[in-house]
Formats: structure tokens, sequence, C-alpha cells
């Protein structure tokens, strides 16, 4: 039986078919005509990563009041909102990635071993927590270390649970062109709470970013090119494909598109509203539909339901590391004070800038764009880096037996 359990078997030819022709075709082009370097100046990288991180403060804290609101149907009107008036503070969204990103700048390691996380974990990660997350904390006061900590033996949500998405967007960020590092850092991250499906979301969102930061592609291109970083037996590969085809099948109707995913993912595959491929789905269609317009992305990632504020956090950093925050702040519904209030993670500042978190970002990638064949540069007159691009590729397929809704632990 199928990892995802495909009842056509054409189906899952398709999927495969479109694979190895994207693969074929990113290679001949990375042989022919693809630079294998791209210069950025230190400016453009850091309003990319400030982008990209405020896009996720934005789109994880305005989404909150549409958090899990509409299920069987998406909202009925896109909603308004300004960009967190009042400032930004610490949330789930968030407040997982930032301790993480605040020990790998002090401590000038992109993978902190698994028993310093632990650790950190102790010490912080004690409010604010759920599902998938929480049972890891758990087992880590019984003795058990990541990976096993994200197990479906230990975890009982560990084979669908969100956390493969909204925990690990900034490791795209710190890669920047670098789609395989970025998935290979998210992946040990990743591990601490979830393993199985949700690894594939981790691969594929982590590349996306991270290919976003140069990529120019329209957002359907762009989807299609992060596929290279999943496994084409997994639901989330099934997922991409059915989105931008309800997209095309609906282009001028998000409504009907939203409903046709839902009618074949929540209901009859009976995947919940917390699981990677149907929030997934939301944030494919909210990207397609956004236009790499960012409030109107977030707009959508919001009104097409599930866990909102988990997907609007996606959309955002991917549209923010794309469009940089010079763009967002330029935005009239920006509103946002240069300020985050941390009342979570204890061993942090209580009170920081948030452009100061984007430098903290800009370190941690600095280091990251230098251990992996990059260099510092004069740009354009100006202080940068020569990035050595790398191209999507699956790192961790899914395991021969899989999990699912109908297959429980």
């Amino acid at each position: 039986m199928k990892p995802c359990r495909l009842s056509e078997l054409s189906r899952l030819a398709r999927v495969l078919a479109g694979m190895a022709a994207t693969t074929a075709a990113m290679l001949a082009q990375d042989s022919a005509a693809s630079p294998t370097t791209a210069e950025i100046t230190r400016a453009t990288l850091l309003d990319r990563i400030r982008g990209g991180w405020t896009g996720m403060l934005i789109g994880g804290l305005e989404g909150l009041p549409h958090e899990f609101k509409y299920k069987e149907r998406p909202r009925d009107t896109l909603p308004e909102f300004t960009f967190l008036e009042k400032g930004a503070r610490s949330d789930d969204d968030n407040d997982f990635e930032w301790p993480h990103l605040w020990f790998m700048d002090k401590e000038r390691v992109s993978k902190l071993p698994y028993p310093r996380l632990v650790e950190i974990w102790k010490a912080n990660m004690n409010s604010g927590i759920w599902v998938a997350n929480k049972r890891a904390r758990e087992l880590m006061d019984q003795g058990v270390v990541p990976p096993e900590t994200g197990s479906v033996a230990r975890n009982p949500a560990a084979w669908f649970n969100l956390s493969g998405q909204f925990c690990v967007e900034a490791y795209g960020l710190i890669a920047p062109g670098m789609p395989q590092t970025a998935a290979d850092i998210g992946l040990h991250y990743a591990h601490v709470a979830v393993s199985e499906e949700p690894l594939q979301a981790t691969q594929f969102w982590t590349s996306l970013i991270s290919l976003r930061m140069f990529d120019p592609a329209a957002p359907e291109a762009a989807l299609q090119t992060a596929l290279a970083a999943v496994d084409p037996r997994s639901c989330l590969a099934e997922v991409v494909a059915d989105t931008r085809a309800a997209y095309r099948a609906h282009p001028d109707d998000w409504k009907a598109a939203r409903q046709e995913i839902d009618a074949k993912w929540r209901v009859q595959r009976q995947w919940n509203t917390n699981s990677s491929p149907l929030n997934g789905a939301a944030v494919c269609l909210a990207l397609l539909y956004g236009h790499d317009d960012f409030y109107r992305t977030l707009q959508y990632a919001m009104a097409l339901g599930y866990d909102a504020d988990c997907n609007a956090a996606t959309a955002g950093t991917v549209v923010g590391a794309r469009i940089g925050f010079n763009r967002i702040a330029a935005l009239p519904q920006f509103k946002m004070p240069d300020h985050y209030v941390n009342k979570t993670r204890p061993q942090l500042p209580a009170e920081c800038t948030v452009s100061e978190q984007a430098e903290t970002i800009l370190r941690v990638a600095e280091r990251i764009i230098l251990a992996h064949g990059g260099e510092r540069i004069i740009t354009g007159g100006e202080p940068g880096y020569r990035v050595k691009l790398q191209l999507p590729q699956l790192l961790e397929p899914l395991p021969a037996r899989v999990h699912g809704p109908l297959n429980q632990p």
C-alpha cells in the first residue's frame, strides 16, 4: 500500500513523471545557463531576511483571530487588517525558532547538538507550547533526547503535526539561495517534534523560502521548483499538484479551489485541520492567488481557514523573503513599530527590536554562506556576499511504512 494511500497508480505515475521532468529541466538549466553563484549586497540580504521574519510575525499574530475558525468552509470574505499596530510579541509561530536562532548566533553553530537543545528547551519551552511540541518537551523530562522525542512511537502527533511547517521557516532565511542547506538545518530542528510526512513539509517550505530570496519566478513556478526537495510518494507532493490544478481550474474563484481541496484532503483522505498536508495546501493556494502581493496573500491565508495563523505566518515568510522589508513597510496597512516583546522564553531578552532580530539572523546566515563555499565581497561598491547556489534536493525520503489518518498508530 502506498504511503499516501493513492488508489490510482496513474496519479502517482503523473506525479513521478512531473518530478522527473522538472528535475531534468533544472539540471539541464544548471549545466547550461544557470549561474552557480549569485551576488547580493549585505543591505539587500538584510532587507530580505527582515522581510521574511516580519512577514512571519505579521502573518502569525494577525492571523490568530482566524485560527481554526473556518473548517468545513472558508471565510465568506477576505479579512482586512493592520500590520501589528502595537508591535510584535512572542507566539508559537515565532518563539520556537527565535531561541534556536539566538543560541545558534551566540554559540556560532548552525545545528545545536541535541543534548544542548534539550537544555535550551527545558529552560525555555515551558509555556505557549502545544501538541507534538508539548509531548516532545514532556519526553525530555523523562530523559528522552531528539530525534526520539519526534518519533511516532513516543509522540502520537508526530506523523501529522504542523510543526514541520510553522516551526522551520526561518531556516530558509539563514540559507539564502541554498535550499539543500536550508532543508538540512530545518530537518535537524524539526526532528525534535515530528517525523514522516511533516518532514516532507519541512524540506519543502525551507527550500521554497531559500529559493525565493533570489528566484524572481512566479509563485506557481517556484512551487514546482521546490518540489525537488520532496519525496514524490508523499502527500505533500500530491497536495502541491492538486492546488496548482485547482488554481488553474478556478483562476477567479478561490473558494471553489479551496472546497475542491477540502473535499479530497479533509473529507475523503481524513487529514485533520492541524496536519501538514491540509494546511500546506492552504498556503499553496494563498501564494497562487496572492501573486506575490504581500497583503493579499495574507488575506487569502487567513480566509482559507484551518490553522490560519500558522498558514499566514508561512505565507508571510515566503512573500516577505521575496519582496523584502522595505516594500512591506511602504504598504498603507503597515503600522508596525520596531518592537518585539518576549513573554515566553526566559533566557532571551524580554524586549528587543525586530531590526535587532534581523541582524541576529543575518549573522547566522553569513556564517552559513561562508561555510558552504560563499565569500564576502564588494558588489556595486557595497559590502556583500557571493553565494554558492544550490538546487533543491530530497534529503530525507519517507520511510517504507508511514502512518496516516486511516492507519493511525
